[in-house]
Parts: C-alpha cells; structure tokens; sequence
C-alpha cells in the first residue's frame, strides 16, 4: 500500500526566529520549504513539482525588495502558482492591512506572536478544504469520462447489432466448403469482442442511455434470424 505523502508547506519570513517557531510546530506532520525574501519564494513556488508541489504557503507580509501583498499577486497572476493558498503571517492589528492581504489573494491569516493552536488550526483548516476541492474536481473529471464512454458505447450499439445481424444472416448463405466462412467467422469473433467490450463498459458507466437512444431502433438479432431461416426453407 502506498504511504500518503506530507503536505508540502512553503514558510516565508525575513526573521530566523519566526521560521524556527514554525518549523517547530509543524515539521513533525508536514514537509518544509523555507524562504527569506519574496523573490525567493516565487523561484521556489515555480520550480515545485506539478504533481506534488506546494500545498499551501506560509507568507510573511513585510519582506525586504518585495511585500508579501506583491508576491501574493504574483502567484495569482502565474497560471502554474495560481491554486496554491496563502495564508499570511503578519504583526499587523490594523483591519486595513488584513483587507488587503484578501484582495491579494490570501486563503486566510495569523497574527504575531504566533499561537500554535491558531497555526495548526488554520493549516489544518485550508489543507482540508484544498483537498475537498480537488477531490470534486478529481470526481467531476472521472464523471465526465464515464459519461463519455456511456456514450461512445451507445453510438456503437446500433451499428454493432447491424454488423452482427448481417454477419449472422451472410453465414446462413454461405456452405460449409465456402472459402468465404473462414472470413465470416473471424468478421463474427471480433464483433463479439467488441460488443463484450461496449457491455462491460456500460457496466462499468452505468450510464442512462434513453438521451442516447432516442428514435433509435436497435435490430433484433433473434428475430432476424428466425425470419431468414423461415425465407431460406
């Protein structure tokens, strides 16, 4: 069974203190990335792996050459950075710079001096709901696949059945001692591998087919060639 990897968690402050305060708290449940300055943290954001990258950021707001607000919306404009969440570290008490730090693009915040039960709640708190949000969106994309494969096997049941009806009816014409049998047979077993395949499909889909099938006729292979012995003898 395969071991659940650690969150990956990007932590941004100018002060070694503050990093070891929150290497401290959280290095036993999550993988740490460390950064000093707003640039660094945007190299590091981009050079994460598309698979398993980032899962959040930890950004302080006041960092020398670039604010924590200019890199939040650096990462927002960056189609790559874009879904990772901030929450912003900040000494701020003012309610402006907090607005702020939303209209940047920030998850959520925690004010200095940091509280270990107010930062392992809030992580908690947006890793939770990040992964909420990519299973819905893990489960939308299979939905559209199952739907699509209902689909395609429908579109192929009428002309399958067809196939297989003339097939059938082709091999009642033809003699043992026809070269032509060998064909019909071999014709026969791969539309009976296809039409496994659409019903396993279908099995697996469980797919509503009436949308599908409206002002359709599907041919009634027992029927044909209950007719086509009748007309033969």
């Amino acid at each position: 069974m395969k071991k659940r990897r650690k969150h990956h968690i990007l932590v941004a402050d100018d002060a070694p203190g503050i990093l070891r305060t929150i290497a401290e708290i959280l290095r036993e449940d999550y993988d740490l990335s460390f950064a000093a300055t707003g640039r660094e943290v945007l190299e590091l954001a981009a050079a994460a792996d598309p698979e398993e990258g980032l899962d959040l950021i930890l950004l302080d707001i006041a960092m020398p050459g670039m604010d924590g607000y200019d890199v939040c919306r650096r990462l927002r404009s960056d189609s790559a950075t874009k879904e990772i969440p901030v929450i912003f570290v900040t000494g701020a008490v003012d309610e402006a710079a907090i607005d702020e730090a939303f209209e940047a693009g920030a998850g959520d915040y925690i004010r200095k001096p940091i509280s270990r039960a107010e930062l392992t709640a809030r992580v908690r708190s947006i890793l939770s709901h990040r992964e909420l949000i990519r299973k819905q969106i893990e489960e939308k994309k299979l939905q559209g696949v199952l739907e699509m494969a209902g689909a395609v096997c429908h579109e192929l049941n009428q002309p399958l059945q067809s196939l297989t009806g003339f097939v059938q009816l082709l091999g009642l014409q033809t003699t043992p001692d026809d070269p032509r049998i060998e064909y019909v047979e071999i014709i026969q077993d791969q539309l009976k591998r296809m039409a496994d395949l659409t019903r396993k499909l279908n099995g697996i889909t469980r797919y509503e087919t009436v949308e599908y099938i409206e002002n359709t006729r599907i041919i009634d292979i027992d029927k044909a060639i209950d007719e086509a012995w009748r007309e033969k003898s």
